[in-house]
């Protein structure tokens, strides 16, 4: 038993002003006469697994009522908590942090079963019901459900993946073609850096050649072409101060700089000579700059402004055509993914589907047989797997439960069917065939209607079920009280012109004359006979 119900405290609930109810491992009964306060029990476990609270629960007079339960779970205790303020905020805990209701609910779900008159309507829903057919499966039929959801819900993310692709898919296409276009131009443009200013410059030579050569040649008159040229009055000059530097030392600088101002005037005359015989008008030259100059200027302002940005974009662009490229294997990739997935999902449906069959094949007739004894001699139970049009998220087909309770009638789905009383017995068998995901099982008014031979076979179900469970029922009758490992008294005392619940656990003679009580209504000597008789009966 994986978790086990240790007590529950009461602190001015309703009529159970300081109450703490000890509970046991197997099947634990309460029992007491009516109106004595039994179903306050159960009506604490459901406000402290998360029911909803209502104010008129709190003691009157009381400031708040306080609902705590104690287990005992996988080793440690666990305390959860429930305080209701008629004024105020309501607190929830686990373990003495304060929780939302709804975490304290989620935790709390695992571990505690409850069923009233109303909540075997749960049985009706057809998750519940696939949930416990599933409890009955192979371990390599839970392997398949684990693998067929792990696969489902893959392939869904495959899916939804690819038609986000195909819905973009025009539109990339329109993209990458426009990218491919900008890229081809850019490549066949073969632009580098620094090639604009070059360019420029090329320019400015190319479309000013005569007033260029002209120039020059104005220069190079100057500097050598007259009789007064400027290298020729240069070396006059030199050779003059030259002569009488060695009588005046300080005219030798001077001199050694007029050497220096005519080697370079010489020098610049050599180049400019040599830069005017290079120099030729070329209108193709200036045909094919000013071309390349009036691309150039069109690729700047589509693609960013100048030579660095567009440069830039060329970079980006080959970026951004590499991503779409990877888009459209990513696709190809995809569809093949969702195919893998989509024989992974079927093949373990197939081993689900098989393993569930055989589930049910095992399940109906111990339900059936089971329904006999709580005196429903001819009902009968099946299970029906009906293929889905669609696999779905947890298998291939769906459960549904049929019922028939007389002969000469067709069977049926359960929630068409079944009445209250026959729902209750039908859950009570399915959880002695089945088991339940929860370790703490609580069963309010399960012997409505019943009686007599029908209560004793209820009470051995019950006993039955509280092998690997911990089960706690609220009950009149001494022939489902007689089969209690531990058997608890509500009733009610007066003091101080008050009324206070109690809850006390009856063992010995005791016990004896609660169930004679439950059966007769006193505890006379027939009656008391007769519950030891019960007592003593095989279990």
């Amino acid at each position: 038993m994986s978790g086990v119900l240790r007590a529950i405290e009461l602190r001015d609930f309703a009529i159970a002003d300081a109450v703490e109810v000890s509970l046991r491992p197997g099947l634990n009964v309460l029992s007491g006469e009516t109106g004595a306060g039994k179903s306050l029990v159960v009506d604490a476990l459901a406000l402290a697994t998360g029911g909803r609270a209502d104010a008129g629960v709190v003691r009157e007079g009381a400031d708040s009522a306080l609902v705590q339960l104690h287990f005992e779970h996988e080793g440690r205790v666990v305390t959860a908590a429930r305080r209701i303020v008629p004024e105020g905020r309501n607190v929830a805990r686990l373990d003495g942090e304060v929780v939302t209701v709804a975490e304290l609910q989620g935790a709390l779900d695992a571990l505690v079963g409850i069923f009233g008159q109303h909540a075997y309507r749960t049985l009706l829903d057809g998750q519940q019901q696939r949930l416990t057919l599933d409890r009955l499966m192979s371990p390599a039929g839970d392997a398949a459900l684990g693998e067929y959801r792990e696969a489902h819900l893959a392939l869904g993310e495959a899916e939804r993946a690819l038609r986000r692709l195909e819905t973009e898919a025009d539109e990339r296409r329109r993209r990458l073609e426009l990218l491919q276009h900008d890229h081809a131009e850019l490549e066949e443009a073969a632009l580098r850096a620094g090639e604009s200013d070059d360019l420029d410059a090329r320019l400015a030579t190319l479309r000013q050649v005569d007033r260029i050569r002209d120039g020059v040649a104005r220069a190079l008159d100057a500097l050598e072409g007259r009789e007064a040229s400027a290298v020729a009055t240069l070396a006059e000059a030199q050779r003059a101060v030259d002569l009488v530097a060695r009588h005046a030392p300080p005219l030798a600088t001077l001199a050694r700089e007029l050497r220096e101002a005519l080697d370079g005037a010489q020098a610049v005359t050599t180049e400019l000579e040599a830069y005017l015989d290079d120099l030729e008008a070329d209108p193709a030259a200036l045909d094919r700059d000013e071309a390349r100059r009036a691309l150039l200027d069109r690729l700047f302002r589509k693609h960013g402004g100048g030579e660095a940005a567009t440069l830039a974009e060329g970079t980006r662009i080959v970026t951004e055509m590499r991503s779409l490229e990877r888009e459209d294997a990513e696709r190809v990739d995809l569809e093949v993914e969702r195919e893998r997935l989509a024989r992974a999902r079927d093949d373990a449906g197939a081993t689900l589907s098989r393993a569930r069959a055989s589930a049910a094949a095992s399940l109906a007739p111990a339900v059936t047989e089971t329904l006999h004894e709580l005196a429903l001699p001819h009902a009968t139970f099946s299970v029906a797997l009906e293929p889905t049009q669609a696999p779905g998220p947890h298998g291939l087909e769906r459960i549904e439960f049929r019922f028939r309770a007389n002969p000469g009638e067709s069977e049926a789905a359960l929630s068409a069917v079944a009445s209250g009383g026959e729902l209750s017995r039908v859950m009570l068998a399915l959880h002695a065939v089945a088991g339940s995901d929860r370790p703490v099982l609580v069963f309010d008014e399960i012997d409505a209607g019943v009686g007599g031979r029908t209560g004793r076979a209820l009470g051995s179900l019950l006993h039955r079920i509280a092998r690997d469970r911990q089960v706690l029922v609220v009950t009149h009758l001494a022939q489902i009280a007689a089969f209690a490992d531990h058997h608890l008294l509500v009733d009610k005392v007066y003091a101080d012109g008050r009324t206070h619940a109690r809850v006390r656990s009856v063992v010995g003679e005791a016990r004896v004359g609660e169930l004679a009580r439950m059966l007769a209504g006193d505890d006379g000597p027939t009656a008391r006979r007769h519950a030891e008789e019960l007592l003593a009966l095989p279990r």
